[in-house]
């Protein structure tokens, strides 16, 4: 089994994936690395790709009027980046910046949607976990905010 193809079956969690749509996912992938420290991606930039923390930490950050950054989340092993690639408008709206060195899977945002088109079953599954991280990060956020409110 490819390093890609294991990465899938840990961490996309979806179970009894059709083969054929896991050789075109396959196929979409691609892994990352960087270092301790290293920006993944910036807040207001065109999301591409939808990440996967295969080893490491990538803080997700918001950048506060007075130039502060607020960490919203550590994403580690298994978590989802960058769930703006496959929800329009697919820009980010925040940063992610590595903590330690971190391995991440990369998936190509506009070719899982079409295959999340082509397999609606599978589309239905992963667009569930989207919505899990989702709700995850607006968790994260009341957390802050009630902090903040204080």
């Amino acid at each position: 089994m490819s390093p890609i193809v294991t990465a899938l079956t840990r961490y996309m969690n979806i179970p009894d994936v059709n083969p054929e749509t896991l050789a075109k996912i396959e196929k979409i992938c691609e892994l990352k690395h960087y270092a301790a420290n290293d920006i993944v991606y910036r807040e207001h930039e065109e999301s591409q790709h939808l990440f996967v923390v295969v080893s490491g930490q990538v803080d997700v950050q918001y950048l506060l009027k007075d130039g502060r950054r607020l960490t919203l989340d550590s994403c580690t092993e298994g978590d989802y980046l960058l769930w703006s690639s496959v929800i329009p408008p697919h820009k980010t709206n925040s940063i992610g910046i590595c903590r330690v060195a971190t391995e991440l899977l990369s998936v190509d945002g506009k070719e899982l949607l079409r295959i999340c088109d082509e397999d609606p079953s599978f589309g239905y599954k992963m667009m569930s976990l989207v919505a899990a991280v989702i709700r995850r990060r607006l968790q994260a956020s009341r957390q802050q905010l009630s902090y903040y409110a204080r």
